[in-house]
């Protein structure tokens, strides 16, 4: 016992040492599961613009809610009143929408008083007798009508009805029903009662701290109107789904740490018996988990927790050299001759996966570039690490003997070895389906990467639908420009040119910044359109001539036409001051980014998107620029698909010059690199078979997956890493001595210890398959049928050892 602690103080001083440097960089640089910053970034004016949007743009913090459950009316209209009056109170919503909702009185007065200048109905005719006329006796029937109060108060100010068509097309768009002050859903067939509410919070979308904080603040909101029982609160949105993710994903990430920390320490102690070997083991792990954190800090300022999560795995590759160093160990041999022995190999194994990864840190994502920054820095620190350091680590002694394996899995694989036919066999029938299925499948939809459940994506889809939200799918971008007053100019060029499209069936409308406040520029061309106060006295007198109004019944409308004529045409922080319930629906379509001003004008009814964005393109509109959101980022998705593939073909390439290099021999580095190359098809096979869809995290997985199988050819073909030990298994499997029991031979004791490093391998990767976050699933997917394959194959396919090196 006192012995079994001797040997672990040092590696467990290192191992303190290590973990409490890992501790406090993660404490003073926590990761972050931010969405947006694992995401692309755009190549084209477009897909940037659009990518800035999905990161912080106004619609990524729209927050749609319902009430819902069998309980009356009124009640749950209750609910929806106070719990949208306690949401306005917190101070932590830029906006929040509901039955409620009316403009104040300050509010209509100010946009009757501005009616002219941003009515588009301020045209010439309007103000002729010829047009007047008809509008009169309309008035006059409506006066006898229920619309009478209305018409009273607005009517005779403005019997040319700017104004009501204004809050007609601003107001009265809504599909949902009003009553109690709530807005209540249409009813569904064996569905509860449903209020519905819509709230803008004031951080980034995808911010899933300040997110989750507007979450929490609803939720309280409405535990504070004391719900009934039988009452639920359903929350959607972008910014729900980044708050949602965030905790799934670490979640993930405690899973596979903790989970294969516990399984890969398992398989050890049960294999080798011995608490040290997993101090020892864990010393090269810990060492390159902190330097690949400490170099992503240092680059990227912080470290994403899918990075970690990943980047952590990918150095499950890492566990290999301290086992290998240790278990191919010679009789007599002390760890430091032992150490230096196995470098060549070991070198260039860490250095063929470390050039692996060039393919990622060339694809552009800043994800993928995160983790080939955080794995390559970390295999280089554990290959370093147990050169150098970890010899020194370890006590004096004999060598560790690992457990015997059974029987029947020696003989199976030593029946496999040099079985190269049936390898190649194996090869071309994963090839001839690959053929036969027409190719891999590449998963060109960014949304499948996405970690919401579909059935909160189908809620989502369903409230918007409900509250008449815009899906945008289908967006004009509108600028750069130097000003909002710009970005309305060319909503309202736009809106010119978009007759036609609309007459043509090519789409149903847009939603234009310039509906809402039009330009100066206009404002000032209505003015200017507007009658002297003496012909609009004589239009009014013929108009009204044998009906039943009083001469001085049309002063008021009179008064506002000759003020209009002198107002200063309103800007976009005036508007926001005297119309806010109007201003809340521009907000979204007008933004800024560093010193441009943007506008957003989604389209609806789309007939065909890329037909569309062809003929917008040939209309030439400077400033315009027609996006289907799905389109562009499949365009996007595609180029970084095709960047990161090229990458790995270089990175390959650069691989097999290494191993030509390394090895002095071109013929034994092809015969080495044949199982990376089998692999890879027989994985690419296994995953069209089972339905997936190739995305960039696949190729980092095939990286990875290549970098393993280099560990196997090099360690199953180099004579350099033979214990020495003598046959202890007779024909039968069983072993002949308690020092000595494990394999039948040197190349055996090769097989048995790179068999342990497939097997840690698995246990880590496989927990991966079991996760939420769909890039962690397909990545623990590819990596294990991967590793089956790649270490099968070296056993078939490798050099025996009887082919040396050149020295």
């Amino acid at each position: 016992m006192i012995l079994a602690l001797r040997n672990l103080a040092r590696p467990g001083a290192a191992l303190l040492l290590l973990g409490a440097l890992l501790a406090v960089l993660a404490w003073r640089a926590p990761p972050r599961a931010d969405l947006a910053e694992f995401l692309p970034v755009g190549g084209t004016p477009a897909s940037a613009f659009l990518l800035r949007e999905l990161q912080s743009g106004a619609a990524t913090t729209l927050l749609l809610a319902a009430i819902e459950g069998e309980v009356p009316r009124e009640e749950l209209a209750r609910l929806s009143r106070e719990t949208a009056a306690a949401l306005r109170a917190s101070g932590r919503f830029a906006f929040v929408g509901d039955g409620t909702l009316r403009p104040s009185e300050e509010e209509l007065a100010f946009l009757f008083r501005h009616r002219y200048l941003l009515s588009p109905e301020t045209q010439p005719e309007a103000f002729t007798a010829e047009a007047l006329r008809p509008k009169l006796q309309a008035l006059l029937d409506g006066l006898r009508s229920a619309a009478s109060p209305l018409l009273a108060r607005f009517g005779f100010a403005d019997p040319t009805g700017s104004f009501l068509g204004l809050a007609t097309s601003w107001l009265g768009e809504s599909r949902v029903e009003t009553f109690d002050g709530a807005w209540f859903a249409p009813p569904r067939p064996d569905a509860p009662p449903r209020v519905l509410l819509l709230a803008r919070g004031q951080g980034a979308g995808l911010d899933a701290e300040a997110q989750g904080a507007a979450i929490e603040a609803f939720r309280a909101a409405f535990a504070a109107a004391n719900p009934p029982a039988a009452a639920r609160l359903l929350l959607s949105g972008p910014g729900v789904f980044a708050a949602e993710a965030a905790p799934r994903i670490r979640g993930d990430v405690e899973l596979i740490t903790t989970a294969s920390g516990l399984l890969l320490a398992a398989f050890l102690t049960w294999r080798f018996r011995s608490a040290t070997l997993l101090a020892l083991v864990a010393v090269p792990l810990v060492a390159a988990t902190l330097a690949g954190y400490a170099m992503t800090v240092a680059i990227f300022g912080a470290v994403h927790a899918i990075a970690l999560g990943f980047g952590m795995t990918m150095l499950g590759v890492a566990v290999d050299y301290p086992i290998l160093l240790l278990t191919l160990r010679r009789e007599g041999e002390t760890m430091v001759a032992a150490a230096a022995r196995i470098w060549p190999s070991l070198r260039l194994a860490a250095a063929a996966a470390a050039v692996g990864l060039l393919a990622m840190a060339g694809s552009g994502l800043p994800g993928l570039v995160q983790l080939a920054v955080f794995a390559g820095t970390g295999l280089l620190t554990a290959a370093a690490t147990t050169r150098w350091v970890l010899p020194h680590l370890a006590p004096p002694g004999p060598r560790i003997v690992a457990r015997p394996l059974p029987a029947w899995l020696v003989a199976a694989l030593t029946a496999l070895q040099g079985r190269r036919a049936l390898a190649g066999l194996a090869v071309l029938a994963a090839g001839v389906a690959l053929l036969a299925s027409g190719g891999p499948t590449w998963q060109r939809d960014l949304a499948a990467l996405n970690p919401v459940p579909a059935e909160r994506r189908a809620l989502d889809g369903e409230l918007r639908a409900q509250l008449g939200a815009p899906d945008v799918r289908a967006v004009f971008l509108l600028g750069p420009a130097a000003s909002e007053a710009e970005v309305l100019a060319l909503s309202e060029s736009l809106a010119e040119a978009a007759r036609p499209w609309i007459a043509a069936g090519r789409l149903a409308g847009i939603d234009l910044p310039s509906r809402y406040l039009p330009s100066p520029a206009t404002q000032r061309a209505r003015q200017a359109l507007l009658p002297d106060q003496a012909a609009l006295e004589d239009a009014l007198r013929q108009a009204s001539a044998g009906l039943p109004f009083r001469p001085a019944a049309f002063a008021p409308f009179l008064a506002g036409v000759e003020e209009s004529r002198r107002l200063v045409p309103l800007d976009l922080p005036g508007f926001a001051a005297g119309a806010p319930t109007i201003a809340a629906r521009l907000s979204p379509l007008l933004t800024r980014h560093g010193a441009a001003a943007w506008g957003i004008a989604p389209a609806s009814g789309v007939a065909d998107p890329a037909v569309l964005e062809r003929v917008v393109a040939e209309r030439g509109l400077p400033g315009v620029l027609f996006v289907d959101v799905k389109l562009e980022m499949e365009r996007l998705l595609w180029a970084y698909l095709r960047a990161t593939a090229l990458w790995a073909l270089a990175g390959g390439v650069a691989v097999l010059a290494l191993l030509a290099l390394g090895l002095r021999r071109p013929r034994r580095a092809l015969l080495l690199a044949a199982p990376i190359g089998g692999a890879v098809l027989l994985d690419l096979a296994v995953l069209e078979l089972a339905g997936q869809a190739l995305n960039l995290f696949h190729l980092a997985s095939l990286l990875l997956l290549a970098g393993l199988a280099i560990d196997y050819s090099l360690f199953l073909a180099d004579p350099g890493a033979d214990t020495g030990s003598r046959p202890i298994l007779d024909a039968a499997g069983v072993g002949q001595g308690p020092r000595d029991e494990g394999l039948r031979n040197p190349r055996d004791d090769r097989l048995g210890a790179v068999l342990s490093c497939a097997i840690s391998t698995l246990l880590t990767f496989g927990l991966l398959s079991f996760c939420e976050t769909p890039v962690l699933r397909g990545i623990g997917l590819t990596v294990a049928a991967g590793v089956a394959s790649a270490f099968l194959l070296a056993c078939a396919l490798v050099p025996q050892p009887d082919i040396a090196p050149e020295r």
